[in-house]
């Protein structure tokens, strides 16, 4: 798996190297609309994330808590028992524990990742916390490994701007969907003190045209994260 080797110049929360396809560097300075945001889209920053311990610590820290509040994001989503989601970039299971709780024993939660030793850790927090209705799932890049029309919601918490081809791999996720489902994503505003360097960030706007080009339509803002924008979108037809 290719990693980008430049030095991070902020603590990283990327949850995980999610679905990278190539080793290019993101395109930088290209402002959004038409070619420039398909242009930019191609490329994911990419980053290693094979020290699980050192991750850990940063992903699972009471820092994170504070800024992340993760029960108020679950909250939001308001989830029904039985419902099924994935959590894609799982890393440490921070979200996918959580939305174990929130569908209960009859609803499904798939974590998936495409760093091995992240889903080595995943799976040993599934077995340690008897987590029974998660399956955690090795994904290679550029494939999620659902079924069509499986899950209720796709989560997509600060992953996406290390995907490469993102477009057409909203268009995929879009095939995956119920009936009725939608994609949660989450990623870090431009200013935020914590995240990748400034240069490799997806803003709001670049997030929501990339899913518009991929057939999405905006069904909710959240706008209580201090660090992150939240937003909600579903297939548009």
């Amino acid at each position: 798996m290719a990693h980008s080797s430049e030095t991070l110049l902020k603590p990283v929360f990327g949850f995980a190297t999610l679905l990278l396809v190539g080793s290019s560097p993101a395109l930088l300075g290209q402002a959004p609309g038409g070619p420039a945001v398909e242009q930019k889209a191609m490329h994911g920053y990419h980053h290693s994330f094979h020290d699980v311990g050192k991750y850990a610590k940063l992903f699972e820290s009471k820092e994170r808590d504070q800024w992340q509040e993760p029960e108020r994001v679950v909250e939001a989503l308001d989830l029904k028992p039985g419902s099924c989601v994935a959590d894609l970039g799982a890393g440490t299971g921070y979200f996918s524990r959580r939305f174990s709780q929130a569908v209960g024993a009859e609803g499904k939660v798939y974590a998936i990742d495409s760093e091995p030793a992240m889903a080595d850790y995943l799976k040993k927090e599934v077995q340690e916390k008897n987590l029974k209705n998660v399956t955690v799932k090795l994904v290679k890049p550029g494939n999620p490994d659902l079924a069509p029309h499986s899950v209720d919601l796709i989560f997509v918490c600060t992953v996406l701007h290390h995907v490469d081809n993102r477009i057409e791999y909203l268009r995929k996720l879009s095939e995956c969907l119920r009936p009725g489902g939608r994609i949660a994503l989450i990623d870090f505003k431009p200013n935020s003190p914590v995240g990748p360097p400034p240069a490799h960030r997806l803003s709001e706007a670049e997030a929501k045209e990339e899913f518009q080009k991929a057939g999405y339509r905006l069904l909710k803002e959240h706008g209580f994260l201090p660090y992150q924008y939240y937003l909600e979108f579903v297939p548009a037809s």
